[in-house]
């Protein structure tokens, strides 16, 4: 059995994850270690320069288009832009080509993605927010209750009749406000694992994110109150931290996210981390099959 705890504190039945091949049920994972210092640079990978938001669509072409629309009534032109960046960003980290980022005539972001795309991954990282936050449970929040609700999920999830928004909501209203999200992490990596656990994934954080995640550690230690891990507002993990850290927080500005993941599910997150959230709520609205000609024309098309 893996050891669940961040810095030295048993979790428990602390930990819930929204799995990504099914993303309205909760299931039970594992833990986060923060690791203090101690993470190989050899792990930390930076990425290549991403690609920018192009003017025109690629043609000729032959592959998948995905086009997404910012849930917005009016969105400002600058939205747009940045919205397309991130996605420009996550499209880079499938690692297939030729891709292209453009902006519709319709005011809304349409993606290429070649033939060779896995599209049920692609889906998975551009039609979600990606927003990772770290938040402290509440004084007033009984840690059995939170404890009664993750067993609600984990049994929701056998038996696949969970309300999934109304269980979001309630573990969230257990938690303050975030004390830390995606813009405070540099990195996120999947190291290659040569043992059968699970894939992990490795955060380094900012010089500003190091200094809060040690404050929030320091704040939380020995009072038996979690640090809940979100994803989207959705639990990943809820940590207690040893009361050892109770003077200075869990020092080095690095941790790692250790569950029941699959390698598609572990490389998603840490793709969503590290290209960061969407600044607005985006939705895929259209995914088709798609062949077009020198000039662009639609040689043939079929929505999938």
């Amino acid at each position: 059995m893996p050891d669940n705890r961040i810095g030295g504190a048993q979790v428990a039945n602390h930990a819930m994850l929204l799995s990504c091949q099914n993303r309205d049920r909760l299931r039970p994972v594992g833990y986060l270690i923060a690791l203090g210092g101690l993470l190989s640079t050899a792990c930390v990978a930076s990425l290549n320069q991403t690609p920018t938001v192009r003017t025109e669509p690629l043609c000729p072409f032959e592959g998948t288009e995905m086009i997404l629309a910012v849930q917005a009534e009016t969105p400002a032109p600058d939205l747009l832009q940045s919205v397309a960046a991130v996605i420009a960003a996550r499209v880079h980290e499938l690692g297939v080509s030729p891709t292209a980022v453009f902006l519709n005539e319709a005011g809304q972001i349409q993606v290429q993605l070649p033939e060779e795309t896995d599209i049920e991954q692609a889906t998975q990282l551009l039609n979600s927010q990606g927003e990772l936050t770290f938040r402290a449970q509440k004084a007033s929040a009984d840690s059995a209750t939170l404890n009664l609700l993750l067993q609600e999920g984990a049994a929701a999830a056998v038996t696949n009749d969970a309300d999934s928004e109304t269980l979001k909501a309630n573990i969230l209203q257990l938690f303050e406000a975030p004390q830390i999200r995606s813009g405070d992490v540099n990195e996120a990596t999947v190291p290659v694992s040569t043992s059968s656990r699970s894939p992990e994934i490795w955060l380094e954080f900012s010089e500003a994110g190091a200094q809060a995640f040690a404050d929030l550690t320091r704040d939380m230690a020995g009072t038996g109150r979690a640090i809940g891990l979100f994803l989207d507002d959705e639990l990943l993990s809820a940590p207690t931290v040893d009361v050892r850290y109770a003077e200075t927080g869990i020092l080095g500005g690095q941790a790692v996210i250790s569950g029941n993941f699959s390698e598609i599910e572990a490389e998603t997150i840490a793709a969503q981390i590290r290209s960061g959230a969407f600044p607005a709520p985006t939705a895929v609205v259209s995914l088709q099959t798609v062949v077009l000609d020198e000039a662009c024309e639609v040689i043939s098309s079929d929505r999938l």
